[in-house]
């Protein structure tokens, strides 16, 4: 699942993914992509959000959504200058190259979705 008020940052994410093999739904709204989890939280193995996003930001979204279902991995993208230490107090599971900065690279956002799959 790709989260970010941006369309053009979901379309992009979610075209590499797919050329990778992956299955990806995108939202450009938090809520609605927070119905989506609920209605069927089996099917995300990981979320990739931006923090900030109108009416709500990507860290309540991730700490709702891992009170669903708390083995879900969670990557954050910013635009802001924020640190996985920053992060871990409200997201435990939280890594330090799971802060993926815009304007992002495309082979990084693959490689830490590779790096998530390869580990779960």
């Amino acid at each position: 699942m790709v989260i970010d008020d941006q369309y053009d940052i979901v379309y992009v994410v979610r075209r590499h993914l797919e050329k990778w093999g992956h299955a990806v739904d995108t939202f450009v709204n938090p809520l609605i992509a927070l119905r989506a989890f609920k209605e069927n939280p089996d099917r995300y193995s990981i979320v990739i959000t931006d923090i900030r996003m109108p009416e709500m930001s990507g860290v309540v979204l991730a700490k709702k959504m891992q009170e669903i279902k708390p083995n879900t991995k969670i990557i954050i993208m910013t635009a802001f200058e924020l640190y996985a230490s920053d992060l871990m107090h409200s997201l435990p599971a939280i890594e330090n190259d799971d802060v993926l900065r815009k304007p992002i690279k495309i082979d990084q956002v693959c490689a830490t979705v590779k790096k998530h799959l390869k580990d779960s």
